[in-house]
This record gives C-alpha cells, structure tokens and sequence, in this order.
C-alpha cells in the first residue's frame, strides 16, 4: 500500500536518477536515518514533496533494508585446484519490495581464483530467492582473503542507500592430515599398585587447516589392563593448532605389564574426504626408584641409508628423583647392531637422579636398508641398596632419498581410432626402492589436458606409497581426430627420508584412422598397336595421407595376361602418400587382344587392421 500513495513526481525522479542521487539530478537534500535523499530541486523550505514524517501526501513505509546472506556460514574453503560456487541471496529485511537493487565496484576486480557475472542488478528484492549472485571460487594455489560484494538501492520509503556490503573469508587449502601426539613423549612408567602416569594425546593437523568430525575408533573400554580415560568415547567436531582436541588417558598398572597401546582414528579433511590414522603409545611397569633411560630423539630412530647419521642421546633418570648409584651398561657397546656405534665401548655413571647429568652417546649410520630395534640392557643400585636391572628399547630404520615413479599402462605410445575409439590409461606411482614415501600431488591440472584426454578426478593426490597400485590416477584417450603429441603429467612428494621432491611422467599418444590404400594405373588403360611397347606404373597411397603398412601384392602378377610382363611378387613396408610405393609393369601385345589385368593387394591400415584391395587395368590391342 506505501508503494500507492507515493506521488507519480517521486516514482518518476526516482526512476530518471536510478540508484546514484548525486549533484547531477538537480537536487536538495534532506537527511534521514540511513543518509541522505535529495529532493526536488526548487522546493527552498519546508519537508520534501511525499515526506511521510512532514505529514505530507507521499510514500509510507519504514527505512528497511537489503540482507545479504551467503550460502556458506564462516570461512569458504576449497582445495586448491578444485571450485565451489557461492551463492549470495539479496532479501528485504521487512518483507517490503525494494527497487533500483545493483552490487558496485567490485565483480569487475575480484579476487585471484573468484570469477562471476561483471555485472549484477536485480529490478526488485522482497522475500525468496529472486534475487542471487552466483560467484565461483577455484583457486590453482594455496591461500586466503576476504571477498567484499558492496550494493545499492532505493528502499520502499524511496531512500537510497549506498554503503551496505557483505564480506565472505574464504581460503584454498590442501588435503591435511590429522597427526597425533602423547605427553609426555617416549616410554609411559609407572609403579604397579602404587603410582600413576597422565597422559594426554592431542590431535592437530599437520598444515594447521581445519579438519573435522574426528571419531575414536578403539573402544575406550577396551584398553590394555592398567590404562583408562575419563571419556566413554572421544570426537572432536573441528581439528586444527592449539590443543583444542585432547584425549585423557592414565595408565595405573596393578601388575607388571610391558607393551604398546594402539589407537586407531578417523576423520574428514580439509578437502571433505574421509580419512584414517593411528598412533602407538609405548608403556611398561617399573618399581620404586626405578632408573629409565629416554631417547632423544623420540620414537623411531631415522637416518639416510649411506649417508644420514642421526646422534641419539639416551638420559637416564630416577622415576622418584632419588638419587640410585652404580648404573652400567650390560650391553656391549661395542656389539652393537649394524649401523650403531658408541664413542665408548663401556659406559657408566656413579650416581643417578633427576637432570641430564647421566646420559649415552649412540650415532645411528647405516650402510643398508635396515631396520630393527635396538635393546640396551643395564644394572644399578636403587636409593634402598637393591640390585635392579633394567632395558630400554629402541626402534630404528634405515630411509632412502627413494623417487616416485609413474608407470603408464598400457604401456609405450598410447594408440587409439579416431573419431569413434577410445583407450584406458592407468598411472601408477610406486617407489623406485618399495620403501614408502607420503603426500603424492598431482600439480598438473586435470582440467587442462591435451585434446582428446580427459580424467574422471578433478585433482589427484596420495597420503602414502610404495609398491603395489594402491595410487593410481585413472585417465581416457578418446580423440576426435588425428595427430600426436606427449602428455606431461607434473607431480610433488616427500621422500622415504623427508625431503620435498618433485616428479613427472611423459605419455607419447597418437590418434589412428582406419585408411585405406588406393592403387593408380598410369595410364588409367591402355589401346595400343601390336607390336609396340607400353610401359605402366601402379602407385599405392593412402587415401588420408597417413601411414599403411605391409602391402603385398597377392595375386595377379604369378599369371600376367599375354603381352604383360613384371615381377613375380611385390610389396611395400609403409605406404602413405608420394610415389614410395610403385610397381613397374611393360604390356607389350604380339596379337590383337584385350581384356582387363586385375591386381589383388592386401595391407594393415593406420589402425593396424588388416585389409584387403585391387586395382584393374583395361587394355586392348589392335592391329
């Protein structure tokens, strides 16, 4: 009803001046609680003609405005390389049409990875979902920003309003993996009957992106004997940094135990795809003033095969603080397995407590792709007078600076039928040493492939490899016509021993017809007199200028008419178009005569089918 009761003066100036009431219009202005309207030019005083609040004539209604609400809550995330549409839906905030509805300045310069329309207008906003700006994010690299969509309009009591906006964060990330880590690190001990360790597991990704929905998948109430949690389950909705997502555990033994407790997790990364993890907590039982022996580093031992050396420093301490004395090696250490060697060949500290003032020098070079573990035994006196012994053990592997290798199959030049055929291609990616390496990524886009390629993924990626298929990128060769080329596939990974690695693999490929080879009599036939003496030529060629191959005369030349000489046999390895291929026959008639000499061929066509054809030559003799 507002819209009724404005003046034909108003909706008129309203529409001559769209949505930019600027100088140009000729107008005065008056203020109001969204900005400022210009009036009719020429009305000196009073309230603008149609102003509600001056008790006039025009338009009612309230100053409402345009909601802008994106389709995605929060921050927009999109690996890189693959793209989400954003949808932006423009409304009333009453219900009430507004008009003269545009978004300014901004979809002319979005931002690297945004595209969409250059231009955006809707002719009236209300309720629903007349009014959406659709944008596309697809970004080719990791990053993030803010998109701002700032609009203008005319709301239903006629004014305008120029400085709403909308701003959307988004970020491109990569496919991350949630990574578990316990505290304290190293070998859990406690004191059966008698003591106690917390333990708390955090779980954070390893890029710092946002991973979701992860889930314990080990029962927490079956747990090795002596280890319990305060959860009767364990999920976290949002992983990242920080120490936002824990698990409480507590290992309290009642008896003497030695072990590993393995946990299993899932959950989606930052792309949405479902993955998987586990991790080991190495735990064992120790009495009062017990000496333990922790590693640094922690966890396996790793070094580069013929040429990593990794120094291992082995502290030993208390677990009450008490000081114990005598501590020894029982362990040779000049025994010990390949690739270790100690500085000493005997070691020993008079007394041992609390700090780092007992602690075993190892280097770990290995020479070979080993692994195993190292068990180091040793004796001591606790703070009572007892004799005790204890061991620590450590995990250790050889790693190699190993190379992804991507293996095609079928493999060699990759051949298929134009227009109608089409060949399967699976690129495999293994270890050249079967060893594993981890975050294979395709950073060639599948998006941009050679005419006639194509794949079913939209990116390409592999948290872990070795041997075997388990990473394979499928692709199709399905050309549309013929020609030739190598697709170049590029990739990234890290290595068995940790370092960054790039990669690639050629494919050659060409695209096959089914031709056919023509045979041409020069001349086309022949009239002569008997007595003379013509010679003839047959070229082969290919009726699309591409290659045919095993052409062999099959019959006709073993009998030649009378008067028709030539070779017993003919042929050509490879036809295609020129004269390469040509066969020399003389007609030389004694007798009047005619008739016509066919020649039976048969070939393999660019396809490599087997074909078959003939040319015939009329000739005629006379007198």
């Amino acid at each position: 009803m507002a819209a009724d009761m404005r003046p034909s003066g108003r909706k008129l100036l309203i529409g001559a001046c769209s949505l930019l009431l600027l100088s140009g219009c000729g107008f005065s202005s008056y203020t109001s609680s969204r900005g400022t309207l210009n009036g009719v030019a020429g009305n000196t005083g009073g309230s603008p003609p149609g102003n509600p609040i001056a008790g006039s004539s025009g338009p009612t209604g309230a100053n409402d405005s345009v909601v802008a609400t994106a389709s995605v809550a929060g921050t927009l995330s999109v690996v890189a390389g693959a793209k989400q549409t954003l949808s932006i839906t423009f409304t009333s905030s009453d219900g009430n049409t507004i008009s003269g509805f545009g978004v300014s300045g901004t979809l002319g310069t979005l931002p690297a990875g945004w595209s969409g329309p250059s231009t955006f207008t809707c002719t009236s906003v209300s309720t629903g979902s007349g009014c959406i700006l659709n944008l596309i994010y697809a970004p080719s690299t990791v990053g993030n920003g803010t998109l701002s969509i700032n609009y203008v309009y005319v709301d239903n009591a006629t004014m305008p309003q120029t400085d709403d906006s909308l701003t959307v964060a988004y970020a491109a990330t990569t496919h991350n993996n949630v990574v578990a880590a316990a505290a304290p690190t190293g070998e859990i001990n406690a004191v059966p009957g008698a003591g106690n360790q917390s333990v708390s597991v955090s779980f954070t990704t390893d890029d710092g992106n946002t991973a979701t929905n992860l889930m314990l998948t080990t029962s927490l109430a079956a747990l090795p004997a002596g280890w319990s949690s305060t959860a009767a389950s364990f999920s976290c909705a949002i992983v990242s940094a920080g120490s936002g997502c824990q698990l409480p555990l507590t290992y309290a033994p009642v008896a003497s135990a030695r072990g590993t407790l393995t946990m299993n997790y899932s959950y989606t990364d930052d792309s949405g795809m479902s993955r998987s993890g586990a991790f080991n907590i190495p735990y064992s039982t120790s009495a009062q003033n017990t000496v333990i022996g922790t590693a640094t580093p922690p966890g396996e031992i790793n070094a580069v095969e013929n040429s990593g050396t990794q120094p291992v420093a082995i502290t030993f301490t208390t677990d009450d603080g008490k000081t114990a004395s005598g501590m020894f090696m029982t362990t040779r250490l000049a025994a010990l397995p390949p690739g270790w060697s100690s500085v000493s060949p005997s070691f020993s500290c008079a007394g041992v407590s609390t700090g780092n003032g007992c602690q075993l020098h190892l280097t770990y070079t290995p020479a070979a792709l080993t692994g195993g573990t190292l068990l180091l035994d040793y004796a001591y006196t606790d703070s009572g007078g007892g004799a005790k012994t204890g061991s620590l053990n450590l995990a250790y592997a050889a790693t190699t600076n190993d190379n992804a290798v991507a293996t095609a199959a079928p493999t060699g030049q990759i051949n298929a039928v134009a227009p109608s055929g089409s060949q399967a291609v699976l690129v495999t990616f293994t270890t050249d040493d079967a060893r594993p390496a981890t975050a294979l990524q395709l950073t060639s886009s599948l998006s941009a492939l050679p005419p006639g390629w194509s794949s079913t993924a939209t990116s390409f990626s592999c948290s872990g490899f070795s041997s075997g298929n388990g990473c394979g990128l499928p692709l199709m060769y399905a050309p549309t016509a013929a020609g030739s080329g190598t697709l170049a596939l590029s990739y990234a990974y890290i290595n068995n021993a940790g370092l960054s690695m790039p990669g690639s693999v050629n494919i050659a490929y060409r695209a096959t017809t089914n031709d056919n080879i023509v045979g041409t009599s020069s001349p086309l036939s022949l009239a002569v007199k008997t007595g003379s003496t013509t010679p003839v030529t047959v070229t082969f060629t290919t009726d699309d200028g591409n290659s045919a191959s095993g052409l062999s005369v099959t019959s006709g030349l073993g009998a030649l008419p009378g008067g028709w000489s030539g070779p017993n046999n003919f042929s050509c390895a490879s036809v295609s178009s020129g004269s390469g291929c040509v066969l020399n026959l003389i007609y030389t008639p004694s007798a009047v005569g005619n008739g016509t000499l066919s020649l039976n061929y048969g070939y393999d066509d660019n396809s490599g089918t087997a074909k078959t054809g003939s040319v015939n030559i009329p000739y005629a003799a006379a007198p």
